[in-house]
């Protein structure tokens, strides 16, 4: 009885080993041999999402920062221009929008999907032209964004 207990220790300690080493086998095997299929959409979709080449573009609510709001007839279609011009040239790499509503021209800038984005651009504009400082605010807006 011991000696047939003895042999099933045997046998049962030889096939653990051998499982640890098929197992281990099996686990290199299977990271040397991942294949992936995808479609072929799927690969231009991601890409032309990576790249913006869409060229498409919808309407969404967020956030512009306005430095110009004004409904005097007489001048204010100048000024609005004006600061457009002046905001172009200290190169702030932001879209420029000038826009009139009547009776009211106003000069907004960017497009912001959150008002941390556009509170950022607010500070910028203060601190390149302290005069507007107090006309100057981030207000909600229709936003025109890439799809």
């Amino acid at each position: 009885m011991k000696r047939l207990v003895y042999i099933i220790c045997l046998i049962l300690a030889v096939s653990s080993i051998c499982a640890q080493q098929h197992y281990e086998k099996l686990k290199q095997d299977m990271q040397d041999n991942v294949t992936i299929h995808e479609s072929s959409a799927i690969t231009s979709l991601l890409n032309e999402k990576v790249s913006g080449t869409t060229g498409e573009t919808k309407q969404i609510t967020g956030y512009r920062v306005q430095i110009y709001s004004s409904n005097s007839q007489q001048t204010a279609k100048a000024e609005a221009l004006r600061l457009e011009k002046r905001v172009l040239e200290e190169n702030m790499e932001v879209e420029v929008h000038v826009l009139y509503t009547p009776p009211f021209w106003k000069v907004r800038l960017g497009d912001f999907r959150t008002k941390a984005e556009a509170d950022l651009m607010k500070a910028e504009v203060i601190r390149r032209m302290p005069e507007l400082q107090g006309d100057t605010y981030v207000v909600r807006d229709q936003i025109t964004v890439k799809k």
